[in-house]
């Protein structure tokens, strides 16, 4: 051992057995106050750190939303059509009739085109008068005077003949007036009669009568 180390130990030694002995310093006494804001503040650490760690959280998968979308189909709606019907008045055309019941084309056919007196005209009881159809040939042959008559047929015997002769020979598409001699019943009331041509036992072109007495 050198000289210096020894010098050293023995300065030591001489201390040592000099000094007097010293107490243990006393344990440090803890504020309570101070140590709850030790503990605050350990914690407010603790948060921070643990704020600034960022998480990553496992990706979710996009949830995918089916949509359905119906789209209704029109339904045509149903337009309503008016039909207008607009009477347009007209003058009734004549009567006709034929031999082969009026369907045309017949051998024997007519058109009455007027009537005298008209239907429904009112007279006294017993009197006398004449009654007039105009008629047209519209068949296909001529009416002849020695084969074509009118006469009565049914109704009411308003007549004082019933049968006349044709007085002249008619051609097609010709008119003819047809003239009886009547009178009227002595009862009141309504009355009726029918007349044709006749052409052997043909009969055709009917001719009507209604007159009223009161």
């Amino acid at each position: 051992m050198n000289r210096s180390r020894r010098l050293n130990l023995l300065a030591c030694m001489l201390l040592a057995g000099c000094a007097p002995l010293l107490a243990p310093p006393p344990a440090p006494t803890l504020d309570p106050g101070l140590l709850n804001s030790i503990v605050a503040q350990t914690a407010n650490a603790a948060s921070t750190q643990t704020a600034s760690v960022k998480i990553e959280s496992p990706t979710t998968l996009p949830t995918s939303t089916l949509l359905i979308t119906t789209t209704p189909s029109e339904i045509p709606s149903l337009t309503p059509t008016f039909i207008f019907i607009l009477s347009t008045p007209t003058k009734p055309s004549p009567t006709s009739s034929s031999s082969s019941g009026g369907g045309g084309g017949g051998d024997y056919e007519c058109e009455v085109l007027s009537q005298s007196p008209q239907d429904n005209t009112v007279f006294s009881p017993g009197v006398d008068f004449e009654t007039q159809w105009q008629v047209s040939n519209t068949g296909n042959r001529t009416w002849d005077k020695d084969n074509i008559d009118y006469r009565y047929t049914s109704g009411d015997k308003l007549h004082k003949l019933a049968v006349y002769d044709l007085g002249k020979d008619v051609l097609v598409g010709k008119l003819v007036d047809l003239i009886v001699k009547m009178k009227s019943p002595a009862g009141t009331g309504s009355y009726s009669t029918t007349w044709n041509l006749r052409m052997g036992k043909e009969t055709f072109c009917t001719m009507k009568l209604t007159i009223r007495v009161k």
